[in-house]
């Protein structure tokens, strides 16, 4: 049960003091400033109608409570902008130009559900380097931050993160940055494992640790130092005491044998039985087409005659007839 009390906690926490601290402390929500042409100019107001409470969680993890105008550019699938993105992206930010880059024209895939959390996530990324005072901070840190705070977590994270940790290799967290640079899959598991590191933080630290990070990045520390200060653990430690704790089966059994994880493999397993019965029926065709094409070779072969057929009469041209006419296949 421990992994599901720590995701419990998680969300706990994210959610009591995106509500209580930033209800105190917001000066003002970010401010969208939408930028759309006319034929995607429902998708703008589909932005401009996100709700401004859908912003706290980033604000009290970031701790910029007077955020400024985010700028967001809808554009079309082929545009300058959208090429400057992977294939499989809807979005992105330029955080040092305030600037979200949305391509809603594209199907959202995990980590973001749907246009609004699309949203919510790149806004994430623009106040975090703001609240960073411009500084860079790594990658896993940037995303996991987005991910807390663009929406509530569901069992596919759960199961995607237990993948990442358990198949593939132990990586350092410079290493797990450059995967974002790779293809799809790769970026999957970078994904997954900053939001599996970023949450176990979340759940031993509170929610407050990524703020402190980021105010003491935008004094000058440097993003080791500045973890330490805000954690009391050097970053090191932590990283490896991820990869432990996250290597035990006992952290992912109640995750992985939960009635939800039950009924997705249930339904894999579904699909790969009808797969593989498809491709039985595909080879069974192909080797019954073959034996007909080979008999119908053979029997469209000129078959011989006896050697009194000249002397057989009229009846016998009759049958010569239709011996020579070629055989019905259906």
């Amino acid at each position: 049960m421990e992994a599901l009390t720590t995701r419990f906690a998680t969300r706990l926490l994210i959610g009591t003091a995106a509500l209580l601290g930033a209800a105190v402390a917001v000066s003002a929500p970010p401010r969208l400033v939408v930028e759309a042409p006319p034929s995607l100019a429902a998708y703008a107001r589909e932005v401009e109608r996100l709700d401004p409470v859908a912003f706290l969680p980033a604000m009290e993890l970031t701790g910029l409570f007077d955020p400024g105008d985010v700028r967001v550019v809808v554009t079309a699938d082929g545009s300058a902008l959208a090429t400057r993105a992977p294939s499989w992206a809807v979005a992105y930010a330029v955080p040092a130009e305030g600037t979200v880059v949305l391509i809603p024209t594209r199907t959202p895939a995990w980590p973001d559900d749907g246009l609004p959390d699309v949203v919510r996530h790149e806004v994430a990324h623009v106040l975090a380097f703001r609240a960073a005072g411009g500084r860079h901070v790594p990658r896993w840190f940037d995303e996991g931050l987005a991910m807390a705070a663009g929406r509530p977590r569901v069992i596919e994270d759960d199961l995607r993160e237990a993948l990442a940790v358990l198949t593939g290799p132990r990586l350092r967290f410079a290493e797990v940055d450059a995967l974002f640079g790779g293809g799809r899959s790769d970026a999957n598991r970078a994904y997954a494992l900053s939001s599996a590191f970023f949450g176990d933080l979340l759940a031993r630290h509170g929610s407050a640790w990524p703020k402190r990070v980021l105010r003491r990045m935008a004094a000058g520390e440097p993003f080791e130092e500045a973890f330490r200060g805000a954690t009391g653990v050097p970053f090191r430690d932590e990283s490896g005491a991820f990869w432990k704790s996250r290597r035990s089966v006992e952290r992912w059994l109640p995750i992985v044998t939960s009635t939800a994880a039950v009924w997705t493999a249930i339904v894999l397993l579904t699909l790969w039985a009808f797969r593989v019965a498809r491709g039985r029926q595909r080879r069974r065709l192909a080797e019954w087409e073959a034996a007909e094409r080979a008999a119908l070779q053979e029997q469209t072969l000129e078959p011989g005659l006896p050697e009194d057929a000249g002397d057989l009469g009229p009846e016998g041209n009759e049958d010569r007839e239709e011996i020579q006419k070629p055989p019905l296949v259906h």
